[in-house]
């Protein structure tokens, strides 16, 4: 395996900063606030965009990168910004060439030949493919033919936001090694996990490269799901809480439109690729009947939410408005008349588990209206 520190020019690819998110103060006062195999789809969004003699180019480098070779060959010069373009590529679209890594040597002139560098010798990946091969066999065991797409996507977001933690690791936490194996992982290694489960499927998904508001380097994927286009941010719905709270997770960034994110939490890099408009309203919480009709009937929703969430082991609860009155008005409703004690009072009236009263945690996301309580079960306040 090639030593990195020995490259020149080299350019990174990827990175990602944490999302780290307080803990809102508890809100004390309720009136104050089977086996499966992975073979590249010619079909695929990015690959379809390229032109012919790009995937001829794409190609060679997808296949020298997975026999680790360490130089892919063309049949001619290729310019350098046109073999950055293809590596980028085949780093994002290839996710199970979990080996390779995301250095690129840039020419200074054309040339025909690529350098490679990987993360992982070639004698350890098979055992790494066993791993990852026994973890997606479990994940996809849990469905059946009757499995819709939507509930495919819905499971694999939860699974990789349940089971894996943001690391600033160099090598794992980039790949869907990291994430399916290790449990540990930064944006594109979220991203590239969901993108392959996405390809096993045979959902058509990308990882995408861009920026968060801050301005530093993000991924994230779009997917295709009956014929409309989405992004989904597994990281984002991943925050890393302090304190921890390893329950918690959210929808606020599945299956959500351009004017959801583009320009205000996410901004996408089309130095080389253009991308399918995501315009689709019927994300998260319109499929799963969480957008209420006005904003006074956000505390009928969160009753009848917060029963059946307690009843299944867990204590978050969400709805999303549909703009920004709504939103003002379910707030007030909630967090100012009382509207949150009486959910909180209808799940101890119903439920065999037993929630504070007049305890819970509150997050506000203004721009997608979402309104979502942590609901605090009672035996957790007797340590206090």
């Amino acid at each position: 395996m090639k030593k990195l520190a020995a490259v020149l020019l080299v350019i990174m690819l990827t990175g990602c900063s944490k999302i780290i998110e307080d803990v809102p103060d508890v809100n004390d006062s309720l009136s104050d606030s089977p086996s499966v195999s992975y073979e590249h789809d010619d079909s695929r969004y990015i690959y379809s965009e390229l032109s012919a003699k790009e995937r001829e180019y794409y190609d060679i480098i997808a296949a020298a990168a997975r026999a680790h070779e360490e130089t892919a060959r063309f049949p001619e010069k290729v310019e350098p910004d046109t073999l950055r373009k293809l590596f980028i590529a085949v780093y994002y679209e290839e996710e199970d060439i979990f080996w390779l890594a995301s250095f690129f040597e840039n020419p200074r002139h054309a040339t025909n030949k690529l350098t490679l560098y990987y993360r992982f010798e070639d004698m350890d990946t098979e055992q790494m493919k066993a791993e990852i091969d026994a973890e997606t066999d479990r994940i996809f065991s849990a469905f059946d033919d009757d499995t819709s797409d939507y509930e495919k996507l819905l499971a694999f977001h939860d699974q990789i936001v349940l089971t894996t933690t943001f690391e600033d690791d160099e090598n794992y936490a980039r790949t869907i090694y990291g994430a399916l194996s290790k449990g540990i992982a930064q944006c594109v290694g979220y991203a590239k996990t969901f993108d392959y489960l996405c390809s096993l499927a045979g959902i058509d998904c990308m990882t995408v490269m861009g920026t968060n508001e801050n301005g530093l380097p993000h991924s994230w994927n779009i997917v295709s799901l009956e014929g409309k286009w989405y992004h989904v941010d597994c990281t984002w719905d991943d925050p890393i809480l302090d304190p921890v709270d390893e329950e918690f997770f959210r929808h606020y960034y599945f299956l959500v439109k351009d004017s959801d994110i583009l320009g205000i939490t996410h901004s996408l890099d089309t130095q080389y690729f253009t991308y399918p408009a995501c315009t689709a309203d019927d994300n998260y919480y319109v499929r799963e009947g969480l957008v209420p009709k006005w904003g006074a009937e956000s505390g009928g929703i969160l009753k009848d939410l917060a029963v059946k969430r307690i009843n299944e082991g867990h204590k978050d609860i969400a709805v999303r408005l549909k703009d920004e009155s709504a939103y003002s008005v379910a707030k007030t409703l909630l967090f100012e008349t009382g509207g949150m004690r009486d959910v909180l009072d209808t799940v101890n009236s119903q439920c065999s588990t037993k929630v504070c009263n007049d305890r819970y945690i509150r997050y506000l996301n203004d721009d997608l209206f979402i309104i979502h309580i942590t609901m605090i079960y009672k035996d957790e306040t007797k340590s206090e």
